[in-house]
């Protein structure tokens, strides 16, 4: 009875444990916590790669730097929305595609929509230890994840009236 109790047990962990590393499911819940109305920030660093994830924290950690830097009344050089998107208004839309997976490496297609403007990013992945994680994103509109905070971290703040 012990037996068939563990079996049965494997039989429904195993299908949560694949679902949990499949490519399509870490988009989905990167463009889900994106999406949402308060963005939960909280539950997108688990679904990035280990640079893309540091290179996120840095460019947060800029931000708050050149926030103090600047004059109460003045703009600092900051990201007005959320990273992860070239728009800058979250899309009223958002449909994840299949995975085309290769080896250790997968793209996810995401198609979007404004209104009647239609785009599509390709979310590239690759597989850390047992889980899929998001690496960078290559915006339908042009550029990447990974230009854009290079980009941004080249800014230098200083301070005002200085």
């Amino acid at each position: 009875m012990l037996r068939l109790a563990s079996t049965l047990a494997l039989l429904i962990v195993a299908p949560l444990a694949s679902a949990a590393s499949d490519p399509r499911d870490v988009v989905t819940r990167l463009y889900a916590a994106v999406q949402a109305p308060a963005s939960d920030e909280a539950t997108i660093p688990p679904l990035l790669g280990d640079a893309l994830r540091s290179a996120i924290d840095a460019q947060r950690a800029y931000e708050r730097t050149c926030a103090v830097l600047a004059a109460h009344d003045e703009k600092p050089h900051m990201l007005d929305q959320s990273p992860y998107l070239m728009a800058p208004d979250r899309p009223e839309t958002v449909k994840v595609g299949l995975p085309a997976t290769s080896g250790d490496g997968s793209w996810v297609l995401v198609e979007m929509a404004i209104g009647d403007y239609r785009w599509t990013d390709r979310v590239l992945l690759q597989r850390q230890g047992q889980d899929w994680k998001v690496m960078d994103i290559r915006w339908g509109q042009g550029g990447n994840l990974i230009g854009r905070l290079k980009q941004f971290s080249a800014f230098r703040c200083t301070a005002s009236g200085g």
